[in-house]
């Protein structure tokens, strides 16, 4: 579902220094919400406040073949998580682990630079979750 912006909404972002892709993927939630078949979900909450869970859906080739997100913060949250899982879909385990800072920024275009911390948050969350998983793999709880 679609969350309408106003035009005043979508410039106030602008003006803050998100780019359209950005601002679409706010908008238009991409990848947030619960998977409820996940192998694998695990929450973590940045210096900041804000709070990210994501969740996993992992092939028997350790392929991530969905993922999706859930937030509590601000736009920068919300469109770094979304970047992050759209990035981790199609990946090996191996990849999406290594996964950069600059990949998030690359595909977001353009996020304020009091919000780069966002896509730190929301890729150390993947990699959280991939850990958990990969620990459940070898037997460790």
């Amino acid at each position: 579902m679609a969350e309408r912006l106003t035009r005043d909404e979508v410039a106030l972002l602008q003006l803050s220094g998100y780019s359209a892709k950005a601002i679409a993927l706010y908008a238009n939630r991409t990848n947030v919400g619960v998977l409820e078949d996940a192998d694998v979900s695990l929450s973590h909450t940045g210096p900041c406040g804000d709070t990210m869970k994501f969740y996993l859906r992992i092939t028997g080739h350790d392929v991530i073949e969905d993922a999706t997100f859930l937030y509590l913060g601000c736009p920068g949250s919300a469109s770094a998580g979304s970047a992050v899982t759209e990035l981790a879909k199609g990946k090996t385990l191996h990849e999406a682990k290594h996964l950069t800072e600059a990949d998030v920024l690359t595909l977001l275009d353009s996020i304020p630079e009091s919000k780069i911390h966002c896509a730190k948050l929301a890729l150390l969350t993947l990699q959280k979750t991939i850990a958990k998983y990969e620990g459940r793999k070898l037997g460790s709880p």
